[in-house]
């Protein structure tokens, strides 16, 4: 049986999230509060003129070990962060990705629901409980919703609002939130992807085509969650004249 195209709603590959704010000059607790705070008014911008400090070295080495698809060193490594200072922001949400990684949902969950508790408003936090398959309750799925709709640069919140829309075949709005992650950040295969499959579901063929060949070529450079066959059966299909 060959494979067929399906929606990406695991993102696995996006170590970006696990990533955060975990770049040099920006991996403390309080950063990580002050970026949660940002995320959730683009428009603020917080500057300090303190000498930055530097990204913890395991959080550093789970990133490294997530991006190269080694799980199991990424959440050994998270696990020695959080022995350090159990609310650090990114190694909860580092870990939370590599448990998923490892199929360990239960896992993956239950470092999501430790994030939330310290920072009940992360918006990257709870795009990644959508993404991982436990869905958001009540409140919280509304919240989320309006977190990803005023976020203008925020590629993950945009990324999940899409597998929303699309989960709920609302493929024109889909598409735009694919679109605007994608925009975001260009290199990311797995947003091209589910772009494509939008406007591949909206009928827009050589659209669909365009961006399926461009997620195919960054999927050969870095890791990515689709199946790279599917997406070459369904070029092939695209391609050929119709009958």
């Amino acid at each position: 049986m060959k494979p067929s195209l399906c929606l990406l709603p695991l993102l696995l590959c996006a170590a970006n999230l696990a990533w955060g704010q975990a770049k040099p000059g920006a991996n403390t607790s309080t950063a990580a509060a002050q970026a949660a705070a940002a995320s959730r008014d683009p428009d603020i911008r917080i500057s300090r003129r303190k000498p930055a400090p530097t990204v913890d070295v395991d959080v550093k080495r789970g990133y490294e070990a997530l991006q190269a698809g080694r799980f199991g060193e990424a959440r050994g490594a998270y696990e020695q962060a959080l022995k350090r200072d159990g609310a650090l922001r990114d190694a909860l949400i580092g870990l939370a990705w590599a448990m998923e990684g490892l199929e360990d949902h239960q896992g993956a969950q239950a470092a999501l629901r430790r994030l939330l508790e310290l920072y009940p408003r992360d918006a990257e936090a709870l795009a990644a409980q959508y993404l991982v398959g436990g869905g958001i309750p009540g409140d919280a799925a509304a919240r989320f919703k309006q977190l990803a709709e005023r976020s203008e640069r925020n590629a993950p919140l945009h990324f999940a609002l899409g597998v929303i829309h699309a989960e709920q075949n609302r493929w024109g709005e889909a598409r735009l939130s694919f679109e605007r992650a994608a925009a975001l950040e260009p290199g990311q295969p797995d947003y091209l992807y589910n772009f494509a499959l939008a406007l591949d579901r909206l009928g827009q063929g050589p659209e669909a085509m365009r961006a399926y060949v461009k997620a195919l070529n960054l999927s050969y450079r870095q890791p990515a969650a689709f199946n790279q066959e599917a997406v070459r059966n369904r070029l092939r299909a695209l391609a050929a004249p119709a009958s």
